[in-house]
């Protein structure tokens, strides 16, 4: 069994510390910056925004594909935190990994299964964990060139805990039976489960720790060093030429149009999602109006063109339920714009004039209304701002609004404690 940790233990620092190495090889590089063309010649490239984050987005994408390989290895299979901010680790610079519009709110982490063996993975809940916690087994790694598709899920507040917090559940080829706390894999359709911690409190709410063991089966033989590479390779080309077929089919809405929210199978039926494109002048705001609708977790973020989240530690560039002012009817009425509007509910695009948004619904109760799950939606002069806006919006001072973002930094660094 591996050490139990919560997100930053001796398992996690060594598979980023692989996960760089393999990064820095040189044929991995070579890959990388073969890629950079591609980037280049996309549609989304020839808007300044899109121009503006390509190294970022190729080195995310890049690293991300790495970590599929290195993270993904069932002969060590371990919890592994991802869909990360970059990072430094005792002296070495560990690249982010984001892509497909990853949730700030969310603590993503990966565990490597397969079809053949079984798996235990145990937990214990931290005081107060997240407020919507879900482990779904996954038929392909995000991002591997197929849709990921759910294969089965467990939620936490479905699980049995004991007086302590701790719980468990099985993931093998069995079935469930009249077991409520275990995932039958199925031969080809099972690659990873996929751990997701919805943080509503950033300076409260923490994620589950978590451990995993293999209980029987053959198990695995690890790659060689030359496999790794080549993996590596092979997935960067792959990822890269996923994400960026994607996103424009993913995001083809017409800019500054919300639509309602619908169900997803990407992790479980409880959820919903609105994708929608911003593109701004600098004197417009966009003015949107979303019902929370009793879910569990709502959250509204903010990316740039190619989907890499925008920096949330600097930015309001996510807003959730908790974070966000909700008006006297309930709803949450917020402002996306290049200046600061001097409202709480302002999510900022740090300077990208064009960029996607997703709003997500989990943990929804039975007959959750699409139809009112976005109430409206307006481009606005900033000059007319105020007309758009509920008589009760909270309004903020240039202190308030550096105090909002230190507490946004200071909730983030928690999960690096």
């Amino acid at each position: 069994m591996t050490q139990g940790s919560l997100l930053n233990g001796p398992d996690q620092l060594a598979i980023e510390r692989d996960a760089v190495r393999l990064f820095e090889n040189p044929a991995v590089q070579a890959a990388m910056e073969a890629k950079r063309a591609t980037f280049e010649a996309h549609d989304l490239a020839q808007v300044p925004a899109g121009w503006a984050t390509i190294s970022l987005n190729l080195e995310e994408m890049v690293f991300s594909a790495v970590v599929s390989v290195v993270g993904m290895d069932v002969s060590r299979t371990m919890p592994f935190w991802t869909l990360n901010l970059p990072h430094d680790r005792d002296g070495f610079r560990v690249p982010g990994t984001r892509h497909g519009v990853d949730n700030p709110d969310n603590v993503y982490r990966v565990i490597a299964v397969d079809d053949v063996n079984n798996f235990r993975i145990d937990g214990r809940v931290n005081e107060r964990p997240g407020a919507d916690v879900s482990f779904t087994l996954f038929n392909h790694y995000p991002g591997s060139g197929a849709d990921s598709q759910s294969q089965g899920v467990l939620v936490l507040a479905d699980l049995e805990k004991d007086a302590e917090g701790r719980f468990s559940f099985t993931v093998g080829p069995e079935t469930a039976g009249a077991r409520t706390n275990h995932i039958q894999t199925t031969p080809g359709q099972a690659r990873l489960i996929f751990v997701r911690d919805s943080l509503q409190d950033w300076a409260v709410e923490t994620p589950v720790s978590l451990s995993v063991t293999r209980t029987a089966g053959p198990g695995a033989e690890p790659p060689s060093k030359a496999e790794q590479v080549a993996a590596a390779v092979e997935a960067i080309g792959v990822s890269i030429d996923y994400w960026l077929r994607l996103m424009p089919q993913w995001f083809g809405t017409p800019f500054n149009e919300i639509a309602k929210g619908r169900a997803k199978n990407f992790s479980y039926t409880q959820q919903a999602t609105s994708e929608a494109r911003f593109r701004l002048n600098p004197d417009e705001a966009l003015v949107v109006t979303v019902d929370p609708s009793a879910a569990r977790y709502l959250g509204i973020q903010l990316a740039d063109v190619w989907g890499a989240s925008i920096g949330y530690s600097a930015h309001t560039s996510s807003l959730n339920q908790h974070q966000a002012h909700r008006s006297a009817d309930g709803t949450i009425t917020y402002v996306v714009s290049l200046k600061d509007p001097g409202v709480w509910n302002w999510l900022d695009p740090a300077g990208l004039e064009q960029g996607t948004m997703l709003h997500r619904w989990q943990g929804m109760p039975d007959g959750f209304d699409s139809e009112k799950s976005v109430r409206g939606s307006q481009v606005v002069k900033l000059a007319d701002l105020d007309r758009a806006l509920p008589a009760d919006m909270r309004r903020v001072t240039r202190d308030q609004r550096r105090e909002q973002i230190a507490q946004r930094a200071a909730g983030l660094a928690r999960r690096f404690d």
